[in-house]
């Protein structure tokens, strides 16, 4: 008996000290990995600082420093330890979070790091005197696709881990870096589609005409802002010029120059193929292209277009960080204070119309005229394309077919999406109402939830949150030009904003409200197997006004769920994702 209960103790004492152990190795291993995911996330810092500095050196020690805390970092989470760990009550969906993100930042720091180095050694002297080196840029679609695979992929180990569960300290960290990093690999993806596309329509096979529009966000359309000022730009082996240049008015006719569509003229009536200012009242960029070109051909019948670009002051601002400054007369432009030049002081120092339009004209072609010379950062420069195309302020519609097979399903391309199989489509278009420049105080938030799932489809709410930066007292002290004078019964200093809402394909929407009160609006009305509603919320003072609706996806759609808002005077990506209710 007593040795029994002898054999008995040492048999707890030694269960014990292997739970103690346990502990402590497990203990070792996640303060170690914490150490590795720290080491990395200093180490990108300092890779993001040698490369904007040029210094090679250190650039190539952080890299070298970011892949061995990243190769720690995994291999500590990789074993069947760690697996084990992620099946603990409590605390496994931890160590399951520890473990996709140190094999995302792994994965990251392996296959994404080094073709992204050889792409910033490739980037000096890719434009200069006018011309874009086509030959280096065909150069860069290996890497730069390479580098967007890569981190898609390191997306995909993260993004589908439901974090509200972690610890605080981990949920902040893994949400911030989830963000952060689909962010980062939707720019690259941008990035992979123009290398792709780039050489072609630079001329590489010959000469090119584009019409290129400037969205101006102050008077908000569906695409970004009103087409108000626009250039012809011709392209022949690299060689890149702006021709002719002029506003809106210059090709308006006194005519529809194309037949709408039935579902478009219910829709938006028949102001698109009637004014220049309007084809972007519809959302679907590429088709907006095509209303452009109508009015360019009565215009220039003798110079055929070969497609459309778009750019706004928030994306020009991108661009400008790689630009560095640009000089216009006595106004020097900046990164930071383009924006408010050009869509605010432009409208409070200058009264007369022509005046305003000669100062975008000659804004276009000075960021041109940079653009096209030598950069003062290529890197920050490409960047600023990629970020301004990831956020659709960068639009392009190629009319080669060619061309546009390249880019289908791309978000430079701004088209309105069809049917995508699973995955369910919200799509937010505003235009401003008045004819006014009131959306530069404009601010607007968009949540789209799932709320259920029943026989494959998915029950949808939808909320969008209005609000101005201006109070109802100094808006009435604007000029006239920029309040828009009170037309269409609106008082003076109040925004009057069309919201279009389309929902997705094959479903229908229902219960639009304006601040808890239903509204009187047609729910039959569709866009190519669309619901699409309209309302007009009034925006008067500083405080928010919230619209509401539900929704239905079409059968089959039980994917999570993309919403895509027009972009406005804030920067920030213009579309995001939503969960699922039926996985």
């Amino acid at each position: 008996m007593k040795d029994s209960v002898f054999t008995l103790r040492r048999l707890l004492i030694a269960v014990a000290v292997l739970v103690v152990a346990a502990v402590a190795w497990s203990a070792w291993l996640g303060w170690r990995t914490e150490r590795d995911l720290r080491a990395a996330d200093a180490a990108v810092d300092r890779l993001q600082a040698a490369v904007t500095d040029g210094d090679d050196a250190a650039r190539d020690a952080a890299v070298d420093d970011l892949r061995d805390a990243a190769a720690s970092a995994a291999d500590r989470t990789d074993g069947f330890w760690w697996a084990g760990l992620t099946n603990l009550p409590v605390y496994g969906d931890d160590a399951a979070g520890v473990e996709a993100l140190s094999a995302s930042v792994d994965l990251v720091a392996r296959d994404a790091v080094t073709p992204l180095v050889d792409t910033v050694d490739s980037l000096d002297g890719i434009v200069a005197d006018g011309r874009i080196d086509v030959d280096q840029v065909a150069a860069l679609q290996q890497p730069v696709n390479d580098a967007a695979t890569a981190m898609r992929q390191a997306v995909d180990l993260v993004e589908p881990l439901d974090s509200r569960d972690f610890a605080p300290a981990l949920r902040t960290r893994y949400d911030d870096y989830t963000k952060r990093l689909a962010e980062v690999a939707g720019d690259f993806k941008a990035a992979g589609t123009a290398v792709d596309v780039l050489p072609a329509m630079l001329g590489a096979d010959g000469p090119r005409d584009y019409l290129f529009i400037f969205q101006n966000n102050a008077e908000i359309r569906s695409t970004g802002g009103l087409p108000g000022s626009w250039a012809r730009i011709h392209v022949e082996d690299g060689k890149v010029e702006l021709l002719e240049q002029g506003s809106a008015g210059d090709l308006n006719t006194d005519e529809q120059v194309v037949e709408l569509t039935a579902e478009e003229d219910a829709v938006y009536d028949e102001l698109p193929a009637l004014f220049f200012q309007d084809p972007n009242f519809i959302p679907d960029f590429p088709r907006a292209a095509e209303l452009f070109e109508a009015f360019w051909d009565r215009k220039y019948p003798d110079t055929d277009l070969d497609g459309v670009l778009a750019l706004d002051p928030v994306g020009m601002s991108y661009l400008m960080d790689g630009t560095g400054p640009v000089q216009v007369g006595d106004l020097t432009l900046t990164a930071d204070n383009i924006v408010d030049e050009l869509l605010s002081n432009t409208y409070l120092t200058i009264k007369d119309p022509a005046e305003q339009d000669e100062r975008f004209q000659a804004v276009a072609r000075a960021i041109f005229e940079a653009a096209t010379g030598d950069l003062a950062s290529p890197i920050d420069f490409v960047q600023g394309f990629a970020k301004a195309a990831s956020e659709r302020r960068f639009l392009v519609s190629p009319f080669d077919q060619d061309d546009a097979a390249v880019l289908r399903g791309a978000t430079i391309l701004g088209a309105l999406a069809g049917d995508d199989g699973a995955t369910p489509h919200v799509d937010i278009g505003l235009n401003d109402a008045t004819g006014s420049k009131m959306s530069y105080y404009l601010r607007y938030f968009t949540e789209v939830r799932s709320r259920g799932c029943e026989a494959g489809t998915q029950s949808l709410t939808g909320s969008m949150t209005f609000s101005q930066t201006i109070g109802p007292r100094a808006a009435k002290e604007l000029p006239t030009y920029v309040t828009g004078g009170g037309q269409y019964g609106i008082p003076v200093g109040t925004q009057l904003v069309a919201l279009r809402i389309y929902g997705p394909f094959g479903g229908s929407i229902s219960n639009v409200r304006v601040d808890g009160k239903n509204i009187d609006t047609d729910y039959g009305l569709e866009i190519d197997g669309r619901p699409v509603v309209t309302t007009a919320p009034i925006i008067e003072t500083l405080d928010n006004v919230i619209v509401t609706w539900d929704m239905k996806t079409g059968p089959g759609q039980v994917g999570d769920g993309r919403t895509t808002v027009t972009p406005g005077i804030a920067p920030g990506p213009g579309s995001s994702r939503f969960r699922s209710a039926c996985s």
